[in-house]
C-alpha cells in the first residue's frame, strides 16, 4: 500500500520493534537515511553483508551503529531503506516489511505492508520530507542532518545530478544541522584502497570497446568493484559501460551511462531489470546507473547487455 510521507509516523507507530534495513554494500544514502529514521521514530539500523567504504566512513562520522546480517524474525517490522530489488537483501528479507526508496523498480512493492517510493535523486530527500511532515525537525540532531546531507552528496554525484528540490533540501539541512558544506564533503573523502585502484585499472585496460553509430559502448570483467570500473569507463569517454564479476554461482554487472545517452532514451534501470529477470535474477537502479545479479556466464551476459543498448540507442 502506497502512503504519503505525512502518514509514515502513524503507520510506523503500530510496531514496537522496528529494523531499518539497508542493502548489501550499503552506501551513505542508505546509512544516513536509515539512521535519521531510527533516531526520529525509534528502531535499529542494519545492513546486509557489509557497508561500502564510503558508507562505513559516513556511519563513523555520524555515530551510527549498524548491525550486519541481523535476524529479521526478532523484529515486528523491517523498513527496507534505499533498496530497489530483492537480490540486494540476500536472504534477510522478512515477511513483514515496509519500503522507503527512491529507485524506479517495483519488485518489492507488492509484498510491502506499506511503502513510500518516489523518483527523487536520493532517499535522503524523501526522509527529510518524512521528518518535516511528521513534526520531527525540532528534535533533529546535528548527526541526523549531516548523515542526510552526506547521503545526498553521494547519490547526486556532488550535486551534478541534483534537481532544484535537491538544492532546497541541502540548504535546509545545512541550516538545521549548523555545519558547513565542507564538513559533509570531508565525510566522503575516503582514499581509494590500492587493491581497488589496481582492479579498476586492470578492468579498464582489458575492456572491450564497440562503436554503435555515434555511441561508444565499453564492457569488461572484474573480480570486484564493478561499479567503480563502470564509472571509470564512462569518465574515460564511453557513453555506456558494463562491468561484470562472478560472485559464487551468480554474476553481478554494474552499468553506467552518460547523460547524453539518457537524453536519447536509454534507461539502464529497465535494461538491467529485463536481462536479470531473463536469467533467474533481477536488476534495477536508475536510468544512468543500474546493476543486475543473475545466473550465467559473464561474457554471455555482457554480450546481451551490448545488444540491448544497440536496440535502444539510434
Amino acid at each position: 500500500m502506497r502512503i504519503s510521507e505525512s502518514e509514515f509516523g502513524a503507520y510506523i507507530g503500530k510496531y514496537n520493534k522496528v529494523l531499518y534495513l539497508c542493502h548489501r554494500n550499503a552506501d551513505p544514502d542508505a546509512i544516513g537515511s536509515a539512521f535519521a529514521l531510527s533516531r526520529a521514530f525509534g528502531g535499529t539500523v542494519a545492513a546486509v553483508d557489509d557497508l561500502s567504504r564510503t558508507g562505513e566512513a559516513a556511519a563513523n562520522v555520524i555515530g551510527a551503529e549498524v548491525l550486519i546480517n541481523p535476524s529479521a524474525d526478532a523484529y515486528d517490522l523491517a523498513v527496507v531503506v534505499d533498496t530497489s530489488v530483492r537480490q540486494q537483501l540476500g536472504e534477510i528479507l522478512p515477511e513483514n516489511y515496509a519500503l522507503v526508496d527512491h529507485h524506479l523498480d517495483t519488485g518489492l512493492l507488492d509484498g510491502a505492508e506499506f511503502y513510500i517510493q518516489k523518483p527523487s535523486k536520493s532517499t535522503a530527500e524523501i526522509v527529510w520530507t518524512i521528518l518535516k511532515e511528521n513534526g520531527k525537525t525540532e528534535m533533529l540532531s546535528r548527526q541526523m542532518a549531516l548523515g542526510l546531507l552526506v547521503g545526498m552528496i553521494s547519490d547526486t554525484g556532488r550535486f551534478k545530478r541534483a534537481t532544484p528540490e535537491s538544492f532546497r533540501t541541502a540548504a535546509e539541512l545545512l541550516e538545521a544541522g549548523g555545519f558547513d558544506y565542507d564538513e559533509a564533503l570531508q565525510a566522503l573523502s575516503v582514499p581509494q584502497d590500492i587493491s581497488q585502484r589496481i582492479a579498476v585499472l586492470k578492468a579498464t585496460s582489458r575492456s572491450r570497446i564497440e562503436r554503435q553509430g555515434e555511441w561508444l559502448v565499453a564492457s569488461t570483467e572484474i573480480n570486484s568493484f564493478e561499479g567503480s570500473a563502470a564509472m571509470a569507463l564512462v569518465d574515460l569517454g564511453a557513453d555506456v559501460a558494463f562491468a561484470a564479476g562472478r560472485h559464487g554461482d551468480r554474476v553481478r554487472i554494474s552499468a553506467r551511462s552518460s547523460r547524453a545517452a539518457v537524453r536519447m532514451g536509454l534507461n539502464l534501470n529497465e535494461l538491467m531489470g529485463e536481462i536479470g529477470r531473463d536469467h533467474n535474477g533481477d536488476g534495477g537502479g536508475h536510468k544512468a546507473a543500474a546493476a543486475l545479479e543473475a545466473r550465467g556466464e559473464p561474457q554471455a551476459l555482457l554480450l546481451e547487455c551490448r545488444k540491448k543498448v544497440a536496440e535502444r540507442l539510434p
